[in-house]
């Protein structure tokens, strides 16, 4: 009897949840689990949190109905006690991260249906967005957020004046890579040093864990939970990078990202300079006329600068940004050299081999292979590490300050061109100011000539005009429009 008691009762209570669960679905109302959860914010100078599950909110009431549009979500939510409705816009950022924009609680005529644009049409799009954090959350790989060591400068503009610039402050956020503990690539460390003299630095180390990132136009946000810290209002915080001049890093004093619009107005503000991760012995010497500064073509016409041991390349992606890799030489067989690379602005350090010719004049012709992380010669500088068939070529090395050499032909050429983008010439300087006298020439040409006395520059002219007067002399002695190259090889 029991038993068939029992067994009524699960079919009931089957029952009354498939039709409380097919009510919401005809409502469209089953928040995301995603949003599901408890919430830490800081709202209107006070600290907050909610309680989200499938059917209410926290001091919002039971959800009525929802619309959405891909990681936006509009909610309609009717309090228990009141004939009123809650308009709710979230933005899910990361999994513990959501951002929020709310209406007071309105009241709608008498047979009005309670959707989504009757609710929510008083909120306006410029309204400030809350940010909260999942008090559950779970940690996130930092490297998409940040990834390096840095020495940093700070200032924050409610406790001091003034920058703290001491040697010793640190980021370091390094992924280590295969490792069994997961948790070693989803934090990362803040070294503070107090300055004397300045009330409200302090030296200590914080420890964050990464709870996601995201972009707005160009604005980089990442949040952070602080490890160490129990208070609530204090452990959550957010950082934001802009993609244009990413060396400046802006800092939030509480638990909301809306304090942060640009890096340079935020409340507190880091400035970042990259410093060398670890050191490698070098193994090796470099071919002695390598020394010098070289540009690399290959690389966006990076500055390269190359020592006994050592070339350190800098490449700028933009006019605010620079990428500096150093390379260290450890051991080299013919024309092969195993090289250990370092980012500086990064922890990971890895191998690469460099077919490396003879220097030619101004020119280092070079191939490099893939990058692998183990130091082995027979590994790194085998040849399936470099690119065959089609894509066997070599980059090049230009000297920054060539030294011309002599061409190896000399005399006056005409040349004829062919294909969709002719080469032209130009008035160096622009147009003279005062009128250009009207010349007539019989003849125009393209010329190409080597008729310095030290056969080392070779003028081009696509419109020469041969014309000269009777003292044989060019006519045209205003358009010096020719192009003056130097031999470097």
């Amino acid at each position: 009897m029991n038993l068939i008691r029992i067994v009524l009762f699960i079919g009931v209570l089957n029952i009354v949840v498939s039709a409380q669960y097919n009510q919401l679905e005809q409502n469209k109302c089953i928040i995301p689990r995603i949003l599901q959860g408890s919430w830490f914010s800081w709202e209107t100078g006070k600290p907050t949190q909610t309680v989200i599950d499938a059917t209410k909110m926290s001091k919002r009431g039971i959800c009525v109905t929802m619309s959405h549009h891909g990681d936006e979500y509009s909610f309609v939510f009717k309090e228990r006690s009141g004939d009123c409705y809650h308009c709710v816009r979230t933005i899910i950022r990361t999994l513990n991260v959501f951002e929020k924009v709310e209406g007071p609680c309105v009241s709608i005529p008498q047979g009005t249906e309670p959707s989504v644009e009757n609710v929510c049409k008083g909120i306006k799009d410029d309204r400030q967005l809350v940010t909260l954090f999942n008090e559950n959350f779970v940690p996130i790989n930092c490297r998409s957020s940040l990834e390096g060591v840095w020495h940093f400068t700070y200032q924050n503009r409610f406790r001091f004046t003034g920058v703290c610039n001491k040697p010793d402050a640190r980021i370091q956020s390094c992924q280590t890579a295969g490792t069994q503990f997961l948790i070693q690539n989803q934090k990362f460390n803040v070294t503070y040093q107090q300055c004397e003299g300045m009330e409200g630095t302090f030296t200590g180390i914080v420890e964050y864990s990464c709870l996601g990132d995201w972009f707005v136009g160009k604005n980089h946000y990442f949040a952070v939970a602080n490890t160490k810290e129990s208070r609530k209002d204090e452990k959550y915080r957010c950082f934001l990078k802009n993609r244009d001049d990413d060396l400046y890093i802006g800092v939030s004093i509480t638990a909301e990202c809306n304090t942060l619009k640009t890096p340079e107005n935020s409340p507190e503000r880091l400035k970042l300079t990259p410093v060398k991760a670890e050191y490698v012995e070098p193994g090796c010497t470099l071919p002695q006329n390598f020394s010098g500064e070289w540009v690399n073509t290959a690389n966006i016409d990076a500055d390269v600068s190359i020592s006994e041991t050592h070339i350190n390349e800098t490449y700028y992606p933009d006019r605010a940004r620079y990428r500096r890799t150093i390379y260290v030489c450890r051991e080299r067989r013919d024309n092969r050299i195993m090289m250990a690379r370092l980012t500086v602005d990064g922890c990971q350090k890895d191998y690469v081999c460099f077919d490396f010719q003879p220097r030619h004049h101004n020119i280092i012709r070079y191939r490099k292979g893939l990058a692998v992380i183990k130091d082995d010669f027979s590994t790194v500088c085998s040849w399936v590490q470099f690119k065959n068939a089609e894509s066997w070529k070599y980059d090049l090395f230009l000297a920054k300050n060539p030294v011309p050499v002599r061409c190896p032909v000399a005399g006056k050429f005409n040349f004829t061109q062919r294909g969709e983008h002719p080469f032209r010439t130009r008035i160096l300087g622009g147009v003279t100011l005062s009128p250009r006298p009207n010349i007539h020439c019989k003849q125009n040409i393209s010329d190409l000539s080597v008729c310095d006395t030290d056969q080392k520059e070779m003028a081009v002219d696509e419109n020469y005009c041969l014309s000269v007067d009777h003292l044989g002399r060019p006519v045209d002695i205003y358009s010096k429009s020719k192009i003056i190259f130097k031999f470097l090889y």
